[in-house]
This record gives C-alpha cells, sequence and structure tokens, in this order.
C-alpha cells in the first residue's frame, strides 16, 4: 500500500508527499494529454513524466544538480 499525502492545491494541480524529502507535482493538462508530472528530491527536480489513460511517455531525468 502507499503511504503517501494527497495535497490539492487547485482543482488540476495537486502534489503527493511521498515523505522523505520526496514528493510528485501533478498538472492536469486537458483532453488525451492527462497530466505532466514533475518529481522532486531533496526540493530539487529529479524528473519529469505525461501520464495519462492511454499511457505515459518516457520518464525525462534531470542530471544537472550532479555536475
Amino acid at each position: 500500500m502507499n503511504d503517501f499525502k494527497r495535497m490539492d492545491i487547485t482543482e488540476g494541480i495537486w502534489i503527493y508527499d511521498l515523505g522523505n524529502n520526496s514528493f510528485d507535482l501533478y498538472i492536469r493538462a486537458s483532453s488525451p494529454l492527462g497530466a505532466h508530472v514533475y518529481s522532486f528530491e531533496k526540493g530539487r527536480i529529479k524528473c519529469y513524466q505525461r501520464r495519462s489513460y492511454a499511457g505515459a511517455s518516457k520518464t525525462k531525468y534531470y542530471n544537472f544538480y550532479d555536475q
């Protein structure tokens, strides 16, 4: 079972608090686009993914903090 909290910001934006300084920001898009999901760890963006009922895009990881 997932142990996280959902915080609704607006009708189309919400945050899943995953604990351990990690959270996902969901931004709902119109029609078949689904939602844009940004994952954060320790306050820094980790990755991005578009999710919809038809599937999900490849996860794009951001590693410009590791330089």
